[in-house]
């Protein structure tokens, strides 16, 4: 197979000459397909549906793109993280609308961080009660022909 290109399609996927000989050419790994696999997982999408938009299957997508596969869980935090690295950067070269924004870049991850970490807290628990102290509560709570009446309803 020759690599020669006749250029590119309407996404900028490369066009290749027809090759000779049975079957489809073996996909080869490359760095713009590994970063829009990559940012499919950032977005959470599955593999299948990764898969799906480079055109190819998830069999395939898992054994070219193994690496990038294996980050998918961390994906949004490692680009995230990358984000905030570059504007640390240009903040550090003195520029202050990157400062302003990695500022509340910050915020904002604080904030989800923590609203995540309050939802997944499991509830607080009632403290046990011991014989004496669940008696008195049903005692207290119990309802029955002594229980006072009701106040009446006034009419209008």
């Amino acid at each position: 197979m020759s690599g020669e290109t006749l250029g590119t399609d309407l996404f900028g996927d490369p066009v290749l000459k027809s090759r000779e000989g049975p079957g489809r050419p073996e996909i080869v790994w490359n760095k713009r397909t590994s970063d829009r696999v990559l940012l499919s997982f950032a977005r959470g999408l599955s593999v299948k549906i990764a898969a799906d938009l480079e055109q190819m299957s998830a069999p395939t997508l898992r054994k070219v793109y193994f690496c990038e596969c294996a980050k998918r869980q961390t994906s949004l935090l490692r680009l995230e993280m990358t984000q905030l690295v570059r504007l640390n950067d240009e903040a550090a070269k003195g520029n202050v609308g990157a400062e302003r924004e990695l500022a509340r870049r910050l915020d904002q991850l604080r904030m989800r961080d923590g609203a995540r970490a309050q939802a997944s807290a499991p509830p607080a628990k009632a403290p046990k009660l011991g014989k004496k102290e669940a008696a008195d509560k049903a005692a207290f709570e119990q309802r029955g022909l002594y229980e006072t009446p009701a106040s009446p309803q006034l009419m209008n």
